[in-house]
């Protein structure tokens, strides 16, 4: 009976029964899965900072200045920012302040409106 080291390789595994040839597919499918995920993550992080940049050079600070996600998805669709993408890039910005919105006063996702929020040293004119 040998004993399993670090050189230990798969091939031997598979013929001590310790492991299946299938299981090689399985790790090969999750390193796949990871990779996707880290650029899915990148990619968001690029829309993050586009959609950031087109709503602070198009839209002036102030509750008179809302907007709606549509425009902003017809103006960075052409960069290849779909729909869930800007979503989740208003989402991030207004979990961190840099936006509000009215979603808690209306009912239809459709009647939300969003804007940048006056900063309070912009009062001291």
């Amino acid at each position: 009976m040998s004993n399993i080291t670090q050189e230990t390789t798969i091939k031997e595994l598979i013929a001590l029964g310790l492991m299946k040839a299938s299981q090689v597919d399985t790790y090969n499918k999750r390193l796949e899965r990871k990779a996707s995920k880290a650029q899915d993550t990148e990619l968001q992080q690029k829309a993050n900072q586009a959609v950031a940049f087109y709503i602070g050079s198009t839209y002036a600070t102030g509750f008179d200045n809302r907007f709606r996600k549509k425009p902003i998805e017809k103006a960075l669709l052409k960069d290849g920012i779909s729909r869930s993408m800007i979503d989740k890039a208003i989402a991030v910005m207004v979990d961190k302040g840099d936006l509000v919105n009215n979603a808690d006063q209306v009912n239809n996702q459709c009647h939300t409106r969003h804007w940048r929020p006056e900063s309070p040293d912009s009062s001291e004119s």
